[in-house]
């Protein structure tokens, strides 16, 4: 059960359904709306989310990025990209919707939806919930530094 939950926080920290996504894609400052950079910045993460591709969730999130999950515990970076090297829960079905970005100079918060589900152990598991990321813009890039989650029902 702590490793569907900790799959479904982790799959939780990126949020809209996109093509696939490289590092390369990401946004970079610059951008004449900030809001923009990181609605594709959040395609992105979720992209690699899906991929598994955890260096390119290494190089989305500061180093000092954590995740409070759907239970209430707190998860560090090296703890998280550890899960997808060594958990094989895969996403089957993801969908967010509800996506509100805030930006306040080098800081955005976001918020949204995301109905997902998940094999696990030849299992699946139905979650939604609602989520909240902040991210920082340092050296030219966004980082996304803080994730939590609330489960919701699946509507």
């Amino acid at each position: 059960m702590k490793r569907t939950a900790l799959f479904t926080l982790t799959a939780a920290v990126a949020m809209s359904l996109a093509g696939p996504r490289g590092l390369s894609d990401a946004p970079k400052s610059g951008s004449p709306d900030p809001a923009e950079e990181i609605r594709t910045l959040e395609k992105a993460f979720d992209e690699a989310i899906v991929r598994r591709d955890v260096s390119a969730l290494d190089q989305m999130t500061s180093d000092d990025f954590v995740l409070i999950s759907l239970h209430g515990d707190l998860h560090a970076k090296a703890e998280v990209l550890n899960y997808f090297v060594t958990h094989a829960s895969e996403l089957e079905y993801r969908e967010t919707d509800s996506l509100r970005i805030r930006v306040y100079g080098d800081a955005a918060v976001v918020t949204g939806r995301t109905r997902q589900t998940v094999q696990e152990k030849g299992k699946d598991q139905r979650d939604a919930y609602l989520f909240a990321h902040v991210y920082i813009r340092q050296k030219g890039r966004w980082l996304l530094v803080a994730a939590q989650l609330t489960r919701v029902g699946m509507q």
